[in-house]
């Protein structure tokens, strides 16, 4: 279980893995590799295809997906107190275990800078500023997410991020340009599926998120991301554009072995809305992780009134050691069509 607690450090961004060798040191220039392999066994939902389009039928089916990570992080001083970065990560699928034929993709590949007293600057592709308001939650290894579907779009190319820590105080904002591919993120952002083209037409976004980590454990975020959209095709056939406002809570709280977190999410695209809330919670015992938590969306607005997510989960995780761990995790779907889902998976770092 990855547990992301904001106070800890200003995450995601810049963490690699625990176990990264260092391959170069000296002079000032640092150099690390890293990655994993993993291999689960889960079930699936049966699908058929009817009219060119892929549907949901009854049942479920059980499957094996390896897929393996890997990448690099390089550091350099180039001035008193400033440092120039570079990370590069891609995820490496099985020939059989993707839909579309993508084994590999990337997930981060940046250039920027570090100062010791004003924080980090990068350009290119990786998480935008939004997600640090949504992370609290982000604890399981295989679901999760069902919250922030179309609401989060997970990491994007060509931006410039800004992140910075003063004290208790966390800063982020990024800034994306022109993207005629966009593409969005499906599901929990660590599972390393590849983003999907939605044929849309961004113009630009911003995004900024601010937050406190209190010394008794308590951390508290809030973030926006306005996006507007030059073309977007809808199913029917019709092209809109408009301008798509995301919002989005969170709050968290360690105790000891407890960890609680919660957050709450909403996007508006020209009165169509979506709200988004998710509950997590998770108890360490020794080399064992429990963790539990309970997602649900509602759409609203033009687009009526429906339930979109209402799913409860459950999982379980052992370490070994600090390198190899194990889980397994089930997810109780309430929405109508739907099948409940479990996966069992082992996971090798380095």
């Amino acid at each position: 279980m990855k547990k992301t607690i904001l106070a800890v450090a200003i995450p995601a961004l810049f963490a690699a893995s625990a176990q990264a060798a260092t391959v170069y040191d000296a002079d000032g220039i640092t150099a690390e590799l890293y990655g994993r392999m993993q291999f689960d066994i889960k079930s699936t939902q049966n699908t058929k295809e009817e009219a060119g389009e892929t549907v949901l039928i009854d049942g479920t089916g059980t499957d094996g997906v390896g897929s393996a990570r890997f990448g690099f992080k390089a550091k350099s001083e180039i001035a008193t107190g400033v440092y120039g970065l570079a990370r590069g990560e891609w995820q490496i699928r099985a020939e059989n275990s993707t839909e579309d034929a993508k084994q590999l993709s990337a997930r981060h590949l940046y250039a920027g800078f570090e100062f010791d007293d004003a924080g980090t600057v990068v350009f290119g592709q990786t998480d935008t500023a939004f997600y640090q308001a949504v992370a609290a939650t982000d604890i399981f290894n295989t679901y999760g997410y069902e919250a922030f579907a179309a609401i989060e779009d997970g990491r994007q190319e060509g931006q410039i991020v800004y992140n910075g820590e003063f004290g208790g105080f966390y800063v982020g904002a990024s800034y994306q340009f022109r993207d005629d591919n966009f593409k969005n993120s499906i599901g929990n952002p660590d599972l390393g599926i590849p983003a999907k083209a939605t044929d849309a037409k961004l113009a630009h976004s911003y995004a900024g998120t601010l937050g406190y980590n209190f010394d008794f454990g308590l951390a508290m975020y809030a973030g926006a991301h306005m996006q507007k959209f030059d073309e977007i095709p809808l199913t029917s056939g019709a092209i809109v554009s408009g301008d798509k406002k995301n919002y989005a809570f969170s709050a968290s709280y360690s105790w000891e072995a407890l960890y609680l977190a919660g957050a709450y999410v909403a996007t508006d695209f020209e009165g169509a809305k979506l709200n988004g809330y998710d509950l997590v919670a998770s108890y360490d015992i020794n080399a064992i992780s429990l963790y539990t938590g309970y997602a649900a969306q509602k759409e609203d607005g033009d687009l009526g009134d429906a339930d979109t997510a209402k799913a409860f989960k459950l999982g379980a995780a052992y370490k070994f050691n600090s390198n190899m761990k194990a889980w397994a995790e089930y997810l109780n779907d309430g929405i109508d069509g739907q099948e409940n889902l479990w996966t069992i998976a082992v996971q090798y770092n380095f």
